[in-house]
């Protein structure tokens, strides 16, 4: 693949390059790689005591570091550490020929440091790994979205509301043995202008803080359905997933006002999923289980989500009347390389 200078100089944005590996020939091709980049500065050490030394001195000049682990005197964990007390905040690299395990441990263990970390490579490294972390590496000055101190307002949102701004888009779920479209779940989007968009987080936040939650999902409910009558067309036993914030969980009429909505219009209540995450079911108190318990009752799916994440045990999962579980990304998304994802969801 030709690879432009356009298209180099708004990945890598990386003009000095510290490589850090005891072995000379590991160094000459990753040395050659960047040079292909056409990064400014590339220095290749494979004594790891005079590389943390070059990386003391030009701490603030380094733009990436790529590191081996097992090396003499130093090893890349202990690197890292010292990376890490100089306030080291330009991009990391690992590359190593130690179990894939273990790789994923040292990756976990830079991120604690609060390193910037991009990547890791596993030996014998090849040109697509290479590109695979080097070329996907974003600008840090790239906004796809606002920025955290960006301030939503009441007009803001109710414009978006009444002008059709904030509307569901549905994400299919296959059914990994058929292939098959089994439903999808509904995520929130919030077109600001033709450029950007808010987060959903970010606009979950404001109208919890605004007091908006029950009308908010209500309206969005609303909007799912009217899309949902054209999947039903197609195939009416789709499922169709939506998330319920605890608030609503705690809600003793919401079953009723949800059964009533869709009666209304001519859908039925099989067709619904409704996912509250694991910590919001964690100290189960007498209404939430009521109310979870009355949708099960009254046909509707209820899912676990990020299921996982938080402190659940055997005697939650019982007590809980849950349809569904899925299980956090964490544990799927990595699961063709990571063994020890793969032996969990197995």
């Amino acid at each position: 693949m030709l690879i432009t200078d356009a298209r180099v100089k708004n990945i890598m944005a990386m003009n000095t390059v510290l490589i850090v590996d005891d072995d000379p020939t590991q160094v000459a091709i990753l040395n050659a790689y960047f040079a292909s980049l056409k990064a400014e500065t590339i220095k290749g050490m494979t004594d790891p005591v005079m590389a943390l030394d070059y990386a003391f001195k030009n701490v603030n000049k380094i733009d990436l570091i790529v590191c081996d682990l097992q090396m003499p005197v130093i090893d890349g964990l202990a690197f890292f550490r010292h990376l890490a007390s100089i306030n080291y905040n330009g991009k990391l690299a690992i590359i190593s020929g130690v179990k894939s395990d273990l790789l994923d441990h040292a990756s976990q263990l830079a991120k604690m440091h609060n390193l910037n970390f991009i990547g890791n490579l596993s030996k014998p490294i090849t040109k697509t790994a290479l590109d695979n972390v080097f070329l996907n590496v974003k600008s840090s000055t790239e906004r796809t979205r606002f920025s955290e101190d960006f301030k939503i307002t009441l007009d803001d949102y109710n414009y978006a509301i009444e002008n059709n701004k904030i509307e569901p888009f549905f994400q299919p779920k296959i059914d990994v043995r058929t292939g098959k479209v089994v439903g999808a779940e509904a995520l929130v989007r919030w077109k600001f202008d033709e450029c950007k968009f808010i987060s959903p987080e970010h606009l979950i936040e404001f109208v919890e803080q605004n007091g908006l939650i029950e009308k908010f999902t209500f309206y969005l409910f609303e909007k799912n359905i009217q899309s949902v009558k054209r999947f039903l067309e197609v195939d009416e036993n789709q499922v169709f997933a939506s998330n319920l914030p605890p608030a609503l969980a705690k809600n003793i009429n919401l079953p009723d006002k949800l059964t009533q909505l869709i009666a209304e219009n001519n859908l039925r209540n099989k067709n619904f999923s409704f996912e509250i995450t694991e910590d919001n079911f964690l100290n189960l108190d007498v209404t939430t289980l009521e109310v979870m318990s009355r949708l099960r009752i009254l046909n509707f799916n209820v899912s676990i989500d990020d299921f996982g994440t938080g402190s659940s045990n055997i005697q939650t999962l019982r007590d809980f009347p849950y349809s569904e579980l899925k299980i956090d990304r964490a544990f799927v998304s990595n699961a063709t390389t990571n063994i020890f994802s793969q032996e969990t969801i197995r």
